[in-house]
């Protein structure tokens, strides 16, 4: 396997990212840093475009590596509106995974209830990259999800209509998520 290093604002924030480029979704996979919101936020940047191109979901896990830096499982192919993962180890700190490319029939500038309560019943924190470029956490602690950064803070589809989301609050609760499915 091949890597590279990636500089410029990622090197002014302190973070040292090596990228796989051995396939066309080129996650980062390793970091130097103990800021775990930053470097989801670039793991979910670094799928977010064949995501959009694909239509489909990617998700991994984000965990400690050996030198204490944070790390990050390759992505693996969903479908359209789902990502399956095994069950999480103990050294898994958080998952990740994009909501794909825009479409009407689905909420995707949102968590959806399986995404909270996935993350909840496996006792971690999860990271959602959206079609407009937003960051959700799923924070586990807080039981909530809550925005990192709105609209465009990532690659986002060029083809997102913003107006179809409707409103979009800063946070959810469980039960509130519910409610706009409903």
């Amino acid at each position: 396997m091949t890597y590279i290093k990636i500089g410029g604002a990622l090197a002014a924030l302190g973070l040292v990212v090596l990228v796989s480029c051995t396939e066309d979704v080129q996650p980062p996979i390793l970091a130097t840093t103990s800021d775990v919101d930053a470097f989801a936020t670039t793991v979910l940047n670094g799928i977010q475009p064949t995501s959009i191109a694909e239509s489909r979901e990617y998700c991994g896990y984000i965990f400690r590596g050996e030198a204490g830096g944070l790390a990050a499982t390759a992505p693996r192919r969903g479908s359209e509106d789902y990502c399956d993962l095994p069950e999480p180890d103990n050294n898994v700190i958080a998952s990740y995974h994009t909501h794909g490319g825009y479409s009407e029939d689905y909420d995707n500038e949102v968590p959806s209830t399986d995404d909270v309560i996935g993350d909840f019943e496996a006792g971690i924190d999860g990271y959602i990259g959206t079609p407009g470029g937003r960051v959700w956490l799923v924070d586990f602690d807080a039981q909530i999800a809550r925005q990192l950064c709105s609209e465009t803070c990532i690659t986002s589809d060029p083809t997102n209509d913003p107006e179809n989301a409707g409103f979009v609050p800063q946070s959810f609760t469980l039960d509130e998520l519910r409610a706009r499915f409903e």
